[in-house]
């Protein structure tokens, strides 16, 4: 249960970022982190990127010149343990599996035993 929670909870920020990139004329909020060089009026226009993870906007300088910004490593980092909480879970999942099934089968047996069961 602590797997599925850490999962859902971890890629919770991947997901919107997905989400709000998925837009054709989706904007990149224009604020004060913008880079040095590029021109506010000019505005900027956002992508999801796929490494790191998250979104990426596109700014302009005064020469028409392309300034990107990386969406940095902690989206990243975020969907990294999301991806590994899930593979967690699917082998625990499957361990949980393979066991019961093999305590039916034991359950199963005939008294006198026989070859093809055990």
């Amino acid at each position: 249960m602590v797997l599925l929670a850490a999962a859902l909870l971890c890629s919770v920020p991947v997901a919107v970022a997905a989400y709000q990139a998925r837009a054709p004329d989706y904007q990149c909020a224009i604020s004060q982190q913008i880079p040095d060089g590029a021109v506010r009026e000019l505005g900027a226009s956002g992508s999801f990127s796929v490494w790191p993870v998250g979104l990426q906007c596109r700014y302009l300088d005064a020469n028409g010149l392309e300034l990107i910004m990386s969406p940095g490593w902690f989206a990243t980092g975020l969907g990294i343990g999301s991806l590994t909480a899930v593979v967690a879970l699917t082998a625990l999942s499957t361990v949980a599996l393979v066991r019961s099934l093999q305590s039916r089968g034991h359950e199963l047996d005939p008294p006198g035993g026989h070859e093809l069961f055990r």
